[in-house]
């Protein structure tokens, strides 16, 4: 009688376990699945808060050479968002590239860091090398500033051209103002 109490007991708990693991499966079956390259999307988390997530993403969703970089509605799980997918190398400085394309951010015509200049898509082989500096040096904070210098020239960030939470902002160089930008700070989701 014993046995039987004890079998019972263990199917009723193996049962509960496993209805509670089948429910947590499905509370993420609706979860996006990432592709077997590590990417990341880079957005602007202040805006003036009409609720829009802006990722940098390039104008009208091309993978062509000089499409200029904006800021558009996250969506880069998407089957449309590859534009929206960027790789960091790990280096200290190095290019920021989108696997989709093959190609980097970088300035018009693969020249030189100038303030004001609109960042653009290009040839990973002419684009600039970029910092992801982080706001804490413990890296537990996830704000960062994207920043590059020129020679001999001070360091520039990539910057909102404006805080307006619209779609099609554009995407600029300019001075680093050492987190003190909200338009200059980033985060990678």
């Amino acid at each position: 009688m014993r046995m039987r109490w004890l079998a019972a007991l263990l199917f009723a708990g193996g049962l509960a376990a496993g209805l509670d693991a089948g429910m947590t499966g499905t509370a993420h079956a609706s979860d996006p699945t990432r592709p077997g390259k590590p990417w990341n999307e880079i957005f602007l988390p202040f805006g003036n808060g009409k609720g829009n997530t802006l990722c940098v993403d390039a104008t009208g969703g091309t993978t062509a050479p000089g499409a200029r970089l904006r800021l558009y509605r996250c969506h880069g799980y998407a089957s449309d968002g590859a534009t929206q997918r960027w790789q960091f190398p790990g280096r200290r400085f190095s290019t920021v590239s989108n696997p989709g394309s093959g190609l980097c951010i970088g300035f018009p015509g693969g020249g030189a860091p100038v303030s004001g200049a609109r960042l653009m898509q290009e040839s990973c082989g002419q684009a600039r090398s970029w910092q992801l500096v982080r706001q804490s040096r413990d890296r537990t904070d996830p704000l960062f500033v994207l920043e590059t210098s020129g020679p001999g020239g001070p360091a520039l960030c990539m910057t909102a051209g404006n805080l307006g939470d619209d779609n099609g902002t554009p995407l600029v160089a300019a001075p680093c103002q050492g987190f003190g930008n909200a338009a200059e700070l980033f985060e990678l989701g």
